[in-house]
């Protein structure tokens, strides 16, 4: 069974209220602007000393803007850069001292701008391919062309590289020797040096990241950082660091779920040090940029430098994969940012479609077929932001879509329709009286909806319906609180929980079966957060027999036969404790050693338990999840890196490369569940489908133009669809709407080929 719990909430009218707010708040700021804008001046080179308080100027060339005034006794190396100035920004100065005037910005804070760069002489400026120049160790830099404010060349060397030009002045970056301190990044300024302190200049050679040049990632990182700019043309790219070693289709860059995805191109520059990739618009302008570097220690968030958040700083916890090219069987490109597989027949893919959104901005979501063999869409279901559930039947023929929104009339419309897989062909629809907190689920042969009837959920509707006709078969009024267990159409019988029991009744006649003694009720289910990630792992290419299953029952978990309502097993549940079912004996169980809740907690151990034995087999510190038995060998991931255990013993028989400290919790970085294929294996991790050797975890890269990641409440969804492998096809969800299968033959012989290349 596949449930979606997606609402409009009372968070998405707050959102809407803010953002008219925020609305009316710039409308306001642009008015005022407008009115200021008669004031604006461009002043000339001598009439620097001419500004007064609260006078408009416009900048004429980029330019550093300093969090402190410069005098000769700074230190060039530590001017801690964070903002640019562009061309054709406007300011309004607060006072002026010297060359420098201050502004003050709420989001920027104070920054000083030299007055030369909103002169008419900045104006005539030229940028320059880099040059290379040497210079006479008795000259100085200065701030400005002609600038009173200069330093000797022994802060910075005698080499450096220039990028603009203005009569015979080069303009040179001066890049900082702390670059990034304190949590923030730190730019290169540009500094003037006189023509005629130059002894020798050589034009840097074009290619800088193409794998032959012999210029160092640091400069190359500062050039990146003056010289690149949203809307830089990808030719000048390219120019100036050559032929990418990958090219592809990059992450939706519409911001707004509302609107089309907007798909550019994205270029991976691997260096040995650093990885470095830029993303175009459709129409090839630069609108992203990420520098992946190895981290250093505790593991650190993405960073951008000031105020240009597209361009950003990755500090890895892991050392960042190569690229490694293998072609796809097909690939599909859906319209929603993120792909989840939810069930599959020989011949069809049912899939989910989500735009990621939270809960109060999930706009769009979607329920869509794809043929199995070619790719090719064959038809697709929108919920709008409305959730929905679908659930199939036996045979994986059909599947019942519960939907509360109807995005076509723009309405909450709730209706059930029965839906056949092949072709998209509605064969019965119905439609429930109330949307908002409806159940639906399955049993054998049936849908099963639960309704409320009232606001309170005090008392509700139970139906159960043929699946083959949406007739009603039986139905019951259910009050007070309440569980429906079911788990799909597998399920014999229809599970109700209620006043300390759990009965089941038979699908066909509503008489109950079996019962089961619960009693009172310890704790809230941990199933139904959004976040747990624990339970079953559900494989849509290979259902498990669920008829004997972990459940929730009263102080125990217990491991229930639903045919017979026979206890085969029994774990104690406890309010600290989360676990995932590798299989019907073993269960890997995560522990909260502090705080009053298991989420909130910071420090965890892991448990092997074994339901046969009834016993611990052995414990492991941090948080042990995604795991997968394979022989003796246990795969999982520890506080999110990858590793594999002794069964037996737990002992860490490797672990995957990595800068973190141990305490670390990188938890977040996992996206799939482990894909097992042959030596290999495969799981998303950040933004990568990387490749192990199932041997030693050792990575051999990450698979070319699959752009993976996590979302929050989703986490059911990439554990179950995001990653599916059999013994003949690989399929892989993503988060820039595509979904691809590989031929698993082929996907293994291409990746020996890489392997026996790196031995």
């Amino acid at each position: 069974m596949v449930s979606v719990s997606l609402r409009v909430s009372i968070r998405k009218r707050l959102f809407i209220g803010i953002t008219a707010a925020v609305c009316i708040s710039l409308v306001g700021q642009l008015a005022q602007g407008i009115q200021m804008s008669t004031r604006i001046v461009v002043a000339g080179a001598a009439e620097t000393g001419g500004f007064t308080s609260g006078q408009r100027v416009t900048i004429q060339q980029k330019t550093a803007l300093f969090p402190n005034t410069l005098s000769k006794n700074s230190n060039l190396t530590k001017l801690k850069v964070s903002y640019y100035g562009t061309k054709g920004e406007t300011l309004r100065l607060t006072s002026v001292k010297g060359e420098l005037a201050l502004f003050k910005s709420d989001s920027r804070g104070d920054l000083w701008l030299p007055t030369w760069y909103v002169s008419k002489e900045a104006a005539l400026a030229k940028e320059i391919s880099p040059l290379s120049l040497q210079l006479r160790s008795s000259g100085s830099i200065y701030l400005t062309p002609g600038s009173t404010v200069k330093w000797p060349i022994s802060q910075t060397g005698t080499s450096l590289i220039a990028v603009a030009k203005w009569k015979d002045w080069y303009g040179v970056m001066i890049s900082p020797a702390k670059w990034k301190e304190d949590y923030r990044i730190y730019r290169p300024a540009m500094m003037w040096v006189r023509g005629s302190d130059v002894t020798a200049k050589k034009a840097m050679p074009d290619g800088l990241l193409d794998g032959n040049s012999e210029i160092t990632t640091d400069v190359v990182r500062n050039l990146t950082e003056f010289l690149f700019k949203k809307g830089t043309p990808s030719s000048y790219v390219k120019k100036l660091l050559g032929e990418p070693q990958a090219r592809e289709t990059s992450r939706n860059q519409e911001m707004s779920s509302n609107k089309p995805m907007i798909l550019g191109e994205t270029w991976r520059y691997e260096q040995r040090d650093a990885h470095y990739t830029v993303t175009f618009s459709p129409s090839g302008k630069l609108t992203f940029s990420e520098w992946t570097i190895p981290g250093n220690g505790s593991f650190e968030r993405s960073f951008s430098p000031g105020d240009d958040y597209e361009f950003t700083y990755r500090f890895a916890a892991v050392p960042p994969p190569k690229t490694l090219k293998a072609k796809p069987d097909w690939r599909n490109q859906g319209n929603l940012n993120f792909t989840f597989l939810l069930e599959a027949n020989e011949d069809v893919l049912l899939l989910k479609g989500d735009d990621g959104g939270y809960s109060g901005m999930h706009d769009n979501s979607s329920l869509y077929a794809i043929d199995r063999g070619t790719g090719k869409k064959l038809w697709q279901e929108d919920a709008g932001f409305g959730w929905y559930t679908a659930v199939t039947d036996k045979e994986r023929e059909y599947v019942t879509m519960f939907s509360a929104y109807n995005p076509v009339v723009k309405d909450y419309v709730a209706r059930v329709r029965h839906i056949r897989l092949s072709d998209g062909k509605v064969l019965w629809e119905v439609k429930p009286k109330n949307e908002f907190g409806l159940t639906m689920t399955a049993a054998q042969d049936t849908v099963v909806l639960d309704e409320p009837l009232d606001l309170n959920e005090t008392k509700s509707l139970l139906s159960v319906l043929d699946q083959e006709t949406g007739k009603e078969r039986w139905k019951k009024t259910l009050s007070g609180e309440h569980r429906l267990l079911n788990q799909g159409t597998d399920d014999p019988y229809v599970l109700i929980e209620q006043n300390g029991q759990l009965t089941a009744y038979d699908p066909e006649t509503g008489k109950a079966v079996w019962d089961y003694k619960v009693g009172k009720k310890f704790m809230d289910d941990p199933t139904q957060d959004p976040y747990f990630i624990g339970g079953y792992r559900y494989n849509p290419v290979s259902p498990a027999d669920m008829t004997t299953r972990w459940m929730l029952l009263g102080k125990e978990w217990v491991l229930l036969n639903t045919e017979t309502g026979e206890r085969e097993g029994v774990y104690p549940a406890d309010e600290m404790e989360r676990f995932e079912v590798l299989n019907e004996r073993y269960l890997l169980v995560q522990r909260a050693l502090n705080g009053k809740y298991f989420s909130g907690a910071t420090d965890y151990e892991s448990v092997l338990y074994d339901s046969l034995e009834d016993r611990e087999l052995w414990t492991v510190k941090g948080k042990a999840a995604r795991g997968a038995i394979e022989g003796e060998r246990v795969y999982l991931t520890l506080n999110g890196i990858p590793a594999a255990v002794d069964k037996e013993t737990g002992s860490v028989i490797w672990k995957m490369e990595t800068i973190s400290k141990a305490s670390d919790d990188l938890s977040h970085l996992v996206g799939s569940s482990y894909g097992i294929l042959d030596r290999y294996l495969l799981l998303s991790l950040g933004s990568d489908l990387v490749v192990l050797n199932k041997d030693d975890g050792r990575s051999l890269g990450r698979l070319h133009n699959v752009i993976t990641g996590n979302v929050d409440l989703r986490e059911q969804y990439a554990r179950n669809g995001a990653l599916n492998v059999t013994d003949h096809e690989v399929l892989v969800g993503t988060v820039n709407g595509a979904f691809i299968r590989y031929d698993a033959e082929e996907l293994k012989a291409r990746l020996d080929e890489l392997f026996e290349r790196m031995e």
